[in-house]
């Protein structure tokens, strides 16, 4: 028998619901029987499923299983777990880039949030802005253009990508764990849950794209955190295009806010999610026209803090020497630079221009 290095035990890795959802998956149940058995919805387990694996850095249903099995003493077929070896077997530094990838510029509040958290990490970032936007796209569509975008990014020898995009995870993440099993990938889900244990009027709004409001996804989210909360689901259009051209202090920015934010405003709501990386470039103005009595979250260092977890667990921060930072995209390099300067405040000098048509 081998012995398995991977993550122990720990109470602190999985939420009670995913112990109680990964106790089933141990045992072979589909996501409809699991959720049949805990009284959740298909898209409800699909997604607890789906954060076990990223959280047990594993890439199928059956080595978490077997992972699971092994962690709680069992003899599984060619494993047996060794509880004082270390986490993984990446010990040391590791000085290779994070990915992150957005249908456009919105996926830089999550490198910005990351580069704040972990100054050492050099970071690459592409932004698809020849294809955006993402929420106006069939899953197959999504599926095919990330898939490309991982293969350009581990190209450049990334450690990690992060899909920095709320459409791109909701409709591909799964889908990219499985194409590769070997990658740990970060994504971003509207803050549903948190939304439900901050309020105290029990309404809660969620401003996303029209693709993110209207899936299941987002509906299995609000079934398993919040089925007690009255919810405000709004899918804005032209919000993602005006970040995109970075016009977010314009009149017009304000006023189309004013038109989105109006069911909110007249509402008991007293939080708000941003369920699109593009939205939190827009706080701001959102908080002004909401007024104090609406707190407003979003991803952005959530999922850096999950970013810095993985790598924790894998031995795989970066060591002391000074970080790199690159920047590509699918549509015009000189836009980008223009609009990422403007929008992160931070001189962005360079882009390279992608063409995913070679990476097929």
């Amino acid at each position: 028998m081998r012995r398995l290095r991977g993550r122990p035990r720990h109470p602190d890795v999985l939420t009670p619901r995913e112990w109680e959802v990964a106790s089933l998956l141990r045992r072979g149940l589909s996501n409809r029987e699991i959720g049949g058995r805990l009284g959740i919805s298909h898209a409800g387990a699909k997604y607890h499923v789906a954060e076990i694996l990223g959280k047990l850095g594993v890439p199928s249903r059956l080595d978490a299983a077997a992972l699971l099995s092994a962690g709680e003493g069992a003899i599984t077929p060619g494993f047996v777990w060794r509880r004082e070896e270390p986490m993984c077997d990446n010990r040391g530094v590791d000085d290779r880039p994070i990915g992150f990838f957005d249908s456009g510029v919105g996926g830089l509040t999550i490198w910005r949030a990351t580069k704040k958290l972990l100054p050492n990490e050099s970071l690459i970032f592409l932004a698809d802005s020849g294809h955006v936007p993402y929420g106006e796209k069939s899953t197959a569509e999504l599926r095919d253009l990330t898939v490309r975008i991982c293969r350009f990014l581990l190209s450049k020898d990334a450690k990690m990508i992060v899909v920095a995009c709320n459409t791109a995870t909701v409709h591909s993440i799964s889908y990219l764990r499985e194409t590769f099993p070997d990658v740990p990938f970060v994504g971003v889900v509207p803050v549903v849950k948190t939304l439900a244990r901050q309020t105290r009027t029990g309404t809660i709004a969620v401003l996303s794209t029209p693709a993110t409001a209207a899936s299941p996804y987002l509906a299995g989210l609000v079934e398993e955190f919040a089925p007690d909360k009255h919810v405000i689901n709004i899918g804005c259009d032209g919000l993602e295009d005006l970040v995109e051209e970075g016009r977010v202090r314009t009149r017009a920015a304000t006023a189309l806010l004013e038109r989105h934010l109006a069911p909110i405003r007249g509402s008991e709501a007293d939080v708000l999610g941003l369920g699109c990386t593009h939205y939190p470039f827009l706080r701001q103005r959102i908080k002004r026209i909401l007024g104090p009595g609406v707190r407003v979250y979003d991803p952005s260092r959530p999922v850096a803090r999950r970013v810095r977890q993985l790598l924790s667990q894998r031995d795989a921060f970066a060591g002391d020497g000074a970080p790199t930072y690159e920047f590509y995209t699918t549509g015009d390099p000189a836009v980008f630079k223009r609009v990422a300067t403007t929008l992160l405040r931070f001189p962005v000098t360079d882009a390279g221009y992608v063409d995913l048509e070679e990476w097929g």
